[in-house]
């Protein structure tokens, strides 16, 4: 295994839609991993007190480095800054709102190195790694695949999504359809063969995932990584982070994102209806996060109701939606 002076890894830390947990997230990574990568932290043009905080981790942490941005940017063009910047084997990227598990990263580069894999993801969670009740958002990935006259339909399923950690069937590392930049791992390899990210900021992982494979290489999940992020943050949002958050889910960008994604992928809009009815209702939400409505929505919960509705209309039912149901069912015995 690698030394403090010899990584084997670079972790980039991105700025996904927030920046108020920025510094903790870096400085959590350092307590609990081994001494086997360098970081890059992209900035982002982050509030002037969260790039001090990250400046003073740097500061006494030799092997961070701080990429500065003088204006807002997407994940993707922060991503794509990186990239000509790796030097090491592997690169993982992870999202700047989210906490990883004991032995995260150094169960991923096993699983590369044995496995001779050139990407490989973990378990994400959908909570807080303090949450007793540990949920799981994604764990392998699935796709459902139809052809649709000359034209495809395409959409993921979150497997095990709503499952505890602890209800998780094995430790066994499985093909994956896609990953999640939550938090994903690749070779420098991968990264120079695949090349930079396309203009998207939604589906950008999708995207990539199938440039990924398109190029030949396979996608791992390797179970005794994982990581977590409380969706439930964007309740807490204020300033600088929920103007960020709007920014960087515009609808209008997400309709222009879907628009090319489907385009290049020769696919029918049905395939990214759900995701574009996702992006109103998470900034519809940041939008309501007021004093007065966090108070309403505490008291319906009181008595049982759920949160305000943010978005008019219903949710778009698509096949997925019924196949994600029954691999919850499935998972739960």
């Amino acid at each position: 295994m690698a030394t403090q002076s010899e990584p084997i890894v670079t972790v980039v830390i991105v700025p996904r839609e927030s920046f108020n947990i920025f510094a903790d997230i870096v400085e959590r990574i350092y307590d609990v991993t081994s001494p086997i990568f360098k970081m890059l932290v992209m900035e982002g043009n982050a509030p002037p007190e969260r790039r001090r905080e990250l400046e003073a981790i740097a500061a006494k942490r030799p092997t961070c480095k701080i990429v500065y941005s003088n204006r807002w940017k997407y994940p993707h063009e922060l991503v794509n800054e990186s990239i000509p910047l790796i030097d090491t084997k592997y690169a993982v990227y992870v999202d700047n709102d989210v906490e990883v598990l004991e032995g995260w990263l150094e169960h991923l580069v096993a699983c590369a190195e044995e496995e001779k894999v050139d990407c490989v993801h973990p378990i994400y969670l959908t909570t807080k790694l303090s949450d007793p009740d540990r949920k799981i958002h994604i764990a392998e990935g699935k796709l459902v695949r139809e052809k649709r006259g000359d034209r495809w339909y395409i959409d993921s399923i979150a497997t095990y999504s709503g499952v505890r950690l602890e209800d998780y069937p094995d430790q066994r590392r499985k093909h994956s359809d896609f990953f999640e930049w939550h938090t994903v791992m690749f070779s420098k390899k991968l990264l120079e063969a695949v090349g930079p990210l396309d203009d998207l900021n939604i589906c950008e992982h999708l995207d990539y995932t199938f440039r990924v494979q398109k190029a030949g290489f396979r996608i791992l999940l390797e179970p005794k990584s994982v990581v977590a992020y409380d969706y439930g943050r964007i309740w807490e949002l204020r300033g600088a982070d929920r103007e960020y958050l709007l920014y960087r889910w515009g609808v209008d960008k997400a309709a222009q994102s879907h628009d090319l994604f489907r385009s290049k992928w020769n696919l029918v809009p049905e395939s990214t209806a759900r995701r574009q009815f996702w992006v109103q209702e998470h900034c519809g939400k940041v939008r309501s996060t007021y004093f007065h409505s966090k108070l309403i929505n505490r008291m319906r919960r009181l008595v049982g109701l759920g949160n305000m509705p943010f978005v008019k209309g219903q949710k778009p039912q698509l096949k997925a939606d019924q196949l994600q149901k029954e691999a919850i069912e499935a998972a739960k015995g």
